[in-house]
């Protein structure tokens, strides 16, 4: 058949399922070291602190000893050794609609602040997200890869729920598919059981997440990171838990509904 009257092939997107939001690290490193790139965090939480093992985390990726760097990152401050390259733009979006509250707000600009460099960074809703400044702003600075960080606690704040998972997921997407006609795009889903309310709740959030990537072929099968992780949470709510004597919750693989395996099992394509 001639090319031009061949179907456009598909671009696939790299997609990572963690317990932890610190792995997206990692992930990110290994799918745009070489890049330069933009990344949309959709999280309740802005994740920006500085982190005091940059220097040496950065030794590690430029020799490309992405998991030994990871392991030097937290639930709290993994998005700082990303940047200046490959990461130099940055967009957190904490809502579906409207503004964050005004301290988190201030805690996110405060926190970029301590950064000792610069890059692009912004906060928007959902709904409101600026496509086209953003294209534009990406274009002119020659960026290739767009990173997409998912955190699931998103829909345990300002009233969101795992109803909601379907069309925050859609849209994102939807942004994700007109960004490949210039650049690469990755995705990385993450858990973080800590912040969510209970076990059930957790589920009910994997249940909806897994249905949904089910319908979409956009996606390559997943690297799952989600039961039984080696990762050390630092991070304050994760020390609250252990200076009050308690357990960090975490899901187990063994506990895991057969429903959901079902749905883990077709992801993975076995």
């Amino acid at each position: 058949m001639p090319i031009a009257a061949q179907e456009p092939v598909n671009k696939t997107i790299p997609l990572l399922l963690s317990e932890h939001h610190a792995d997206h690290m990692e992930w990110f490193f290994r799918h745009g070291a070489d890049s330069t790139a933009a990344m949309i965090v959709l999280d309740t939480h802005f994740d920006t602190a500085a982190n005091d093992q940059y220097n040496l985390i950065r030794e590690l990726a430029a020799k490309e000893d992405y998991s030994q760097a990871g392991a030097f990152a937290s639930n709290h401050n993994w998005i700082h050794a990303l940047a200046p390259s490959p990461l130099n733009m940055l967009i957190w979006i904490s809502t579906i609609q409207g503004h964050p509250r005004n301290d988190k707000l201030q805690g996110f600009y405060k926190s970029m602040d301590n950064w000792s460099f610069r890059i692009d960074c912004d906060f928007t809703s959902l709904i409101d997200e600026v496509q086209a400044p953003f294209f534009d702003i990406t274009r002119e600075a020659g960026k290739k890869t767009l990173f997409v960080s998912v955190d699931l606690d998103f829909f345990y704040s300002e009233n969101h729920s795992p109803q909601d998972v379907f069309y925050v997921l859609y849209h994102l997407l939807a942004f994700s598919k007109d960004y490949q006609e210039f650049g690469d795009v990755v995705w990385a889903i993450c858990l973080s059981r800590p912040w969510l309310p209970d076990d059930n709740y957790a589920w009910a959030l994997l249940e909806r997440t897994f249905s949904w990537l089910l319908t979409r072929p956009e996606f390559c099968s997943p690297e799952f990171t989600l039961f039984n992780s080696r990762r050390i949470d630092t991070s304050r709510t994760a020390e609250a838990y252990r200076a009050e004597g308690r357990v960090v919750p975490v899901l187990r693989e063994e506990d895991t509904p057969e429903h959901i395996m079902e749905l883990i099992r077709e992801l993975q394509g076995s």
